[in-house]
């Protein structure tokens, strides 16, 4: 009976030593995450698609004159609304700054002139055209890539702001005008140019004198003619 007893009391401790010395299953947690990208197939990404970096442009504006033909609407603060027709000449001088002298003409009319003549008796206001001649530097910060149809269209984004006067008899002193316009290139040579701007004068019109806002939105054509400098 003891010797049956010592045998027992000997493999329950033989069997607990060899427990002890069994290290306890992992964790599924404690496991090495999965790969989610076989090697192999990550060099061979990296052999055929290699970084691209920044690309140069197709088209460098630097020591180049630009002449612009344009037209479109001028949406009068006090007179109406009416179409102006024009154009600019301008150069830059780096590839982000230039400047430009612009020239363009409009009708100034009121459509509320007809039964002013009525109501007082008089001519409050005389028709007519109206030329509006400009000074503008112009900024350049922005070169984009756009997709159209089946290709990629590359294109500047540009700020100006300048002075001039606006020659018509019902405006007093200097303008001023502010705007931003897209340059979209189709060739080495020529530019589709959309832009809009506020030409600010100081005008009397029906008896009223005031600060006025007018709105102007164009778009034309730009040709850019190297210098050789």
């Amino acid at each position: 009976m003891l010797r049956t007893l010592g045998g027992l009391v000997l493999a329950m401790l033989v069997a607990g030593g060899i427990a002890r010395a069994q290290p306890a299953p992992a964790k599924p947690s404690d496991a090495p995450l999965p790969s989610c990208l076989d090697q192999t197939i990550a060099g061979q990404l990296g052999e055929n698609h290699k970084p691209r970096g920044v690309q140069k442009k197709n088209f460098l504006k630097r020591y180049k004159v630009n002449l612009v033909a344009h037209g479109g609407l001028y949406g009068g603060d006090l007179t109406s609304s009416n179409w102006i027709a024009g154009g600019s000449l301008g150069f830059f001088f780096t590839e982000d700054f230039g400047f430009s002298a612009e020239f363009d003409m409009t009708p100034l009319t009121l459509d509320l002139d007809e039964p002013l003549n009525k109501f007082f008796g008089d001519n409050r206001f005389k028709p007519g055209m109206a030329y509006v001649g400009l000074g503008n530097l112009v900024w350049s910060p922005i070169h984009a890539k756009m997709k159209m149809g089946g290709g990629i269209v590359h294109a500047d984004i540009m700020l100006f702001a300048g002075g001039g006067r606006m020659f018509h008899d019902a405006v007093q002193g200097l303008s001023f005008d502010a705007g931003g316009a897209i340059d979209f290139f189709v060739s080495k040579v020529m530019t589709i140019r959309i832009d809009a701007r506020d030409l600010m004068a100081v005008e009397e019109i029906a008896a009223e004198t005031r600060y006025t806002n007018n709105l102007i939105a164009t778009a034309g054509v730009a040709f850019w003619i190297p210098t050789g400098l």
